[in-house]
């Protein structure tokens, strides 16, 4: 009888921990994108193709390893920055299920001594080229905005006068604006607001304000029609999206974050100026070894049961 007990007692383990192990797939199947940078601290993000910020790592080792679903929205490019040196991007290939894809991605050195100036230029789009023009108009420096949209140029104040910056991004109207040559320690500052090459149409405004309680979440407005109408992303415990009151109206807004069960909760429009908050919580996935352990103790349990018997 002894002899059967403990066959079944050694049959649920391997089902518990089976279990286990199939269930750690769940959510669909990764692949690796790996960046390689001559700049070891370097900072690598990582964007989808909606240009949302899907994961920033730090180069260690010459490199840094992204474990991204195949299923998810698709990454397309990589940002790399680190103090010293310009901002650098590359497009990046989507890995199929447990493959690698490999990206270099080398740092150019910000000019040491001369007397310099600094340009920076802000915008709303992460990644976007940004080129400065002299007064030939040749390009005298070429880099990419950050995570905050933001870059700075070291230029030389006996150099080659600049006098206009260039700022392009797929999916966004390019831009040229007029800049002055910042003098000697000074900081020249420029605010470029990009416009979408496809906006909605015309209209009032209001406010989706939607709260919660991870950093970095993802958030989608979905459409009555069941579309995404607007997307954001969770900084400071909330994103602000302003929606159009005269556009296709938005009912859900859904939530997500890696690690976490994807909220998904309704909407009501704003009115033109108003702003409508709602609170999407998320809950963090169970650990299926964390199952797997408490069926364990159970069994280790029932063994001390039977032997006492």
């Amino acid at each position: 009888m002894k002899k059967i007990s403990y066959l079944f007692i050694a049959m649920i383990v391997l089902f518990l921990f089976a279990g286990a192990a199939s269930a750690d797939t769940i959510g669909g199947d990764k692949g690796v994108i790996q960046v390689k940078c001559d700049v070891n601290g370097a900072s690598a993000s990582l964007l989808s193709i909606n240009n949302d910020l899907i994961e920033t790592k730090t180069i260690t080792n010459g490199m840094a390893e992204f474990y991204v679903y195949t299923t998810a929205t698709p990454a397309s490019q990589v940002i790399v920055s680190a103090d010293g040196y310009y901002t650098a991007s590359a497009p990046v290939t989507v890995p199929a299920s447990g493959e690698t894809t490999k990206v270099t991605v080398n740092l150019q050195a910000k000019p040491v001594g001369g007397d310099r100036g600094f340009l920076q230029v802000n915008t709303n789009v992460i990644g976007a080229k940004v080129d400065v023009l002299s007064i030939s108009g040749s390009v005298a420096q070429t880099g990419y905005t950050d995570v905050n949209g933001k870059i700075e140029f070291a230029i030389f104040t006996t150099g080659t006068p600049i006098n206009s910056v260039v700022v392009s991004a797929p999916g966004w109207v390019s831009q040229t604006v007029p800049v002055m040559v910042p003098a000697k320690g000074q900081t020249e500052i420029v605010n470029i607001e990009m416009v979408s090459t496809s906006p909605i149409i015309g209209g009032d405004r209001g406010v989706i304000s939607v709260t919660s309680n991870v950093e970095g979440a993802k958030v989608e407005l979905i459409s009555i029609s069941g579309g995404v109408g607007y997307t954001g992303t969770i900084s400071n415990g909330k994103a602000d999206i302003a929606v159009y009151t005269t556009g296709t109206p938005v009912n859900q807004a859904r939530v997500s974050a890696t690690g976490y069960q994807t909220a998904t909760v309704g909407v009501t429009m704003p009115a033109k100026g108003e702003t409508v908050t709602i609170n999407a919580p998320l809950t963090a996935t169970s650990s299926p070894m964390g199952f797997a352990l408490i069926g364990l103790l159970g069994v280790i349990g029932v063994i001390a049961l039977v032997r006492r018997d």
